[in-house]
Order: C-alpha cells, then sequence, then structure tokens
C-alpha cells in the first residue's frame, strides 16, 4: 500500500509538472497570438486613419474642384450674357440701318417725284410764256 501511495503521489506530481509545462506553452501560444491580434488592430487602426486622412484630403480638393468649375460656369454665364447683349444691339443697329436704307429709299423716290414735276413745271412756264 506504501508503494501504491508513494507511485500515486509520483504519478499525481509528474502530472501537475507536465500540465503545468502544458498550460505554460499554451499561454505562451495565446500571448503570441494576442500580440499578434493586438498588432493586427493597430495595423487596422493606422489603415483607418489613413484612410480618414485620405478621404479628407480628397474631399478638400473636390471641394476646391467644385468651387473652380462655379466660378468658371459663373464666368461662362457672364459671358453668355455679354454676348446675348451684343447680339441684342448688333440686331438693333441691323434694323436701324434696314429703316434708314428704307427711309433714304423714300426718300429717293420724292426728290425724283419732285424732279419730274418741276421739270413740267419747267415745260409748262416755257409754253406759256410761248403763248
Amino acid at each position: 500500500m506504501k508503494n501504491k501511495a508513494i507511485v500515486f503521489a509520483f504519478l499525481l506530481g509528474g502530472a501537475t509538472l507536465l500540465s503545468t509545462n502544458a498550460i505554460a506553452q499554451e499561454t505562451n501560444k495565446q500571448e503570441m497570438e494576442q500580440k499578434a491580434k493586438e498588432q493586427q488592430d493597430k495595423q487596422r487602426l493606422q489603415d483607418a486613419e489613413a484612410l480618414k486622412a485620405d478621404t479628407k484630403k480628397s474631399a478638400a480638393q473636390t471641394k476646391s474642384l467644385a468651387k473652380e468649375q462655379q466660378a468658371l460656369f459663373k464666368e461662362a454665364k457672364a459671358r453668355a450674357k455679354e454676348a446675348d447683349r451684343i447680339d441684342e444691339e448688333a440686331n438693333d443697329a441691323a434694323k436701324q440701318a434696314k429703316q434708314a436704307v428704307r427711309t433714304e429709299e423714300k426718300a429717293q423716290r420724292t426728290r425724283e417725284n419732285a424732279d419730274k414735276q418741276a421739270k413740267k413745271a419747267a415745260t409748262a412756264r416755257t409754253k406759256s410764256e410761248r403763248n
């Protein structure tokens, strides 16, 4: 019986030593996994911060491009308005020129009629003077 108790004590002690060693190995493995997980988390956090910074930079660039486009649009709109004004002025000038041509033609016809009447009057005067 004494042998059984001694063997049992050795076995229990050996099992304890073996299990302690196995637990310690698992702990190292778990610690390594924990460290790897922490590194992955840090890397993800850095990637997220970099993405956030890139997004802010991209948003700022997009905003500045939008402002530039808006300024170009306003400038183009102003140029179009000026072109419309010039076109209207040209149309008004063309109408005035057309009206001036018509008035001049009318004045020439009136002069021609006046010249004809003056010739008729002159011929009539010469006839009356002869009589």
